[in-house]
């Protein structure tokens, strides 16, 4: 947005304008223009749509907001990726779209679709007001043409191995970072007290996620936040991974007491609505001495059944028909929680939403130019209505 790419729009950017001032009704051809791969895109995925028509109301009351989006969808995306047995080794069995063995043939193709929300409250990151989620995407990012190496994040001091733990870079805020440049600054990180002082006064974003394989199960949306990554709300959320990357094996296999007998799935029950879900409640430790059989699949994802703390806040149940999503979403307008945004009736927020679908996943989803949500007022692109 601020690149020499971006010279005739970087002013305006740098001033304050917003995306809507230039681009508002020019979504459809954007978007057409991007996934061709005329421009941006150096991959683009052959027959994708350039955008989708996204449909958003919003009510409250005394205690809770309500959000319902609907959405067209060929099929259903309710499945996410698996790992099989094969030959003594544990790989990838079935992943989205854009994954390197699928694109081999390799590997078969699912993952999961998505509806997303993002929310602040127009002062913490007040560049989030004029630039929507956009301000939290770097070119450093997975999947990105600058992304780091696996290595090279792990041995950050405060990202990797001696700190959070991650091998790749997810969304994260310029006001998070000493220094940015066209590639991001992913590895600039401010110091614990200039982070801490951050937090404390707000500035980071919410982020609500519904996912159709990894929370719809469990009447959730995963519920988290972006600051210096993209985290997590504390407490248990709608799901957790099922794949060890230091042992290279799952975490968890189905307890056969409780699945029929047996530990994994099968070939026929790949992508199929009656097949068991890995959950909380019909899984046990991963056994490596267990008789395992070439073409057992296990998901790389699993299921909680009962979301706990912050991270159990957004209820949230989507169904999909005639070539429809509808979902909603119900949280609390103050959950209490430091890590959620407080929303009151008579205030404006900024928002941005987004859809995943059609098997794809990080820079492939579609995003909304920067909207504002209101709540008992009519000026917003989306107003939420007040319910007596």
């Amino acid at each position: 947005m601020l690149s020499a790419s971006h010279k005739a729009g970087a002013t305006g950017v740098r001033e304050g304008k917003n995306c809507q001032e230039c681009h508002a009704e020019e979504e459809a051809d954007i978007g057409k223009t991007i996934a061709s791969g005329k421009r941006l895109e150096p991959d683009p995925i052959p027959g994708k749509a350039g955008s989708i028509k996204v449909s958003v109301q919003a009510a409250y009351d005394k205690e809770h907001i309500y959000l319902k989006a609907s959405w067209p969808a060929k099929e259903a995306g309710i499945y996410h990726e698996y790992i099989v047995y094969k030959d003594g080794k544990w790989e990838t069995y079935a992943s989205n779209r854009t994954n390197k063995d699928v694109k081999a043939g390799k590997a078969k193709v699912s993952y999961e679709d998505r509806f997303s929300v993002m929310l602040g409250d127009g002062k913490g990151v007040p560049d989030f007001n004029h630039q929507g989620c956009w301000v939290t995407c770097h070119n450093s990012m997975r999947d990105m043409p600058n992304a780091p190496k696996k290595e090279a994040v792990e041995a950050h001091p405060v990202l990797g191995k001696g700190g959070m733990k991650k091998s790749d870079i997810r969304k994260y805020l310029p006001e998070t970072r000493t220094a940015m440049d066209d590639a991001g600054g992913w590895d600039k990180v401010k110091d614990k007290a200039a982070l801490d002082a951050l937090y404390a006064k707000g500035a980071y974003l919410d982020l609500w996620q519904w996912r159709a394989n990894r929370s719809n199960p469990v009447k959730h949306a995963d519920d988290s936040y972006v600051f210096q990554y993209r985290n997590f709300d504390s407490g248990t959320k709608p799901f957790d991974a099922n794949w060890d990357d230091e042992k290279k094996q799952p975490k968890f296999m189905f307890d056969p007491a409780k699945n029929g007998g047996a530990a994994a799935l099968t070939d026929a029950q790949f992508r199929n609505p009656k097949a068991p879900l890995l959950n909380d409640g019909n899984r046990m430790a991963f056994d490596s001495n267990h008789k395992w059989k070439n073409g057992d699949i296990l998901p790389k994802f699993m299921n909680n059944l009962k979301p706990e703390g912050s991270a159990g806040d957004l209820m949230a149940t989507g169904s999909h028909a005639k070539g429809m999503w509808t979902v909603y979403i119900k949280r609390k307008l103050n959950t209490g929680q430091k890590d959620d945004l407080a929303l009151a009736g008579g205030q404006t927020y900024p928002m941005g939403i987004a859809v995943h679908d059609d098997n794809v996943t990080t820079r492939f989803h579609y995003v909304s130019l920067p909207l504002k949500l209101t709540l008992g007022k009519k000026d917003g692109h989306i107003n939420a209505v007040e319910l007596k």
